[in-house]
């Protein structure tokens, strides 16, 4: 479970609930441009872009599960469970393990089409980061102030898809999640006139009568795009934010195998500003970070604990 969104106003402002089982010893990380970024099949990179978000530190190690850079480019990696799938080493690809491509992406690439252009050559490889530590199988969601994409690989190999709605949840495929969509092109925020029965409306919102509700993938993708599109953007963190709320999971909503699932945190990244916020799911008050006033250019990792 997950939901993300990316919307141009006035700037990208890119946003994720985190749904899960558990903590994941999630913090604030800043990986400075003079880190060094260390990969599995790769050389290890000295110099880079910086580039921040929530990541678990291991081993000195950030494991993100979505950032930004200091260029304004966004990646989050929502789970894509019995879709995903890795491959073995490829001599004629970058081969990456799946942990590895937000690092990747956003120490590299400063805009989509750099990003798509990295991604055609890519080969998510399966190579855990520790015997310990299993895959987490995942799909990407990569947005500029331009545009958004999603990058996902199934066994019939890589795809790129472009992203029109600004919006990723999980299974099942994108393409399969936009088709879906189609069948609520009807459903309106303004008031519709009656049609034959000459009877006012009982309630304000009643054109909207037929938007998902539930927690599924398929349900939150289609509210989280109505929401996006219809939204006033004019106070963009605020609105972002109470987005991701309405298609938060409470705690209790979501039970599988005794575990409860749920929105662990909600963040957002004001990409224009390099402003990062974060909201978890037991608190009230959200977290900001000024990645600006942060040294960029430091050689290790700068770890920030959540309020």
């Amino acid at each position: 479970m997950c939901t993300s969104i990316s919307k141009n106003a006035d700037g990208l402002i890119f946003g994720r609930n985190m749904d899960i089982d558990c903590s994941f010893g999630e913090r604030f990380v800043l990986t400075p441009r003079r880190f060094p970024l260390t990969y599995k099949c790769l050389e290890a990179s000295k110099e880079h872009y910086g580039f921040f978000g929530t990541a678990a530190v291991v081993d000195n190690y950030p494991l993100y599960a979505e950032g930004a850079n200091e260029y304004g480019l966004c990646v989050a990696a929502l789970n894509f469970t019995y879709n995903a799938y890795y491959s073995d080493y490829r001599e004629d690809m970058v081969n990456l393990a799946p942990y590895e491509l937000i690092p990747k992406l956003l120490s590299e690439c400063k805009s989509i089409n750099e990003a798509r252009a990295m991604l055609e050559s890519v080969n998510l490889v399966n190579i855990p980061f520790k015997e310990d530590l299993p895959l987490s199988y995942l799909h990407f969601h990569i947005a500029d102030k331009y545009e958004s994409l999603v990058f996902e690989v199934t066994k019939n190999g890589n795809r790129i898809y472009d992203n029109p709605i600004g919006v990723l949840a999980n299974n099942p495929p994108f393409d399969i999640q936009l088709n879906n969509l189609s069948a609520y092109n009807y459903i309106k925020n303004q008031t519709r006139e009656p049609t034959f029965f000459s009877i006012e409306p009982y309630s304000l919102g009643i054109s909207a009568t037929g938007l998902p509700g539930d927690y599924s993938s398929f349900s939150r993708f289609v509210k989280a795009s109505f929401l996006s599109h219809y939204s006033n953007w004019e106070n963009k963190i605020p609105q972002m934010l109470a987005i991701l709320g309405a298609v938060a999971v409470p705690r209790g909503a979501v039970i599988e195998k005794c575990k409860e699932h749920y929105t662990l945190y909600s963040c957002v990244v004001d990409a224009e500003e390099l402003i990062y916020y974060y909201k978890a799911h037991n608190s009230i008050i959200t977290s900001v970070f000024n990645v600006s006033s942060l040294d960029m250019n430091g050689t290790s990792l700068e770890i920030h604990h959540f309020i």
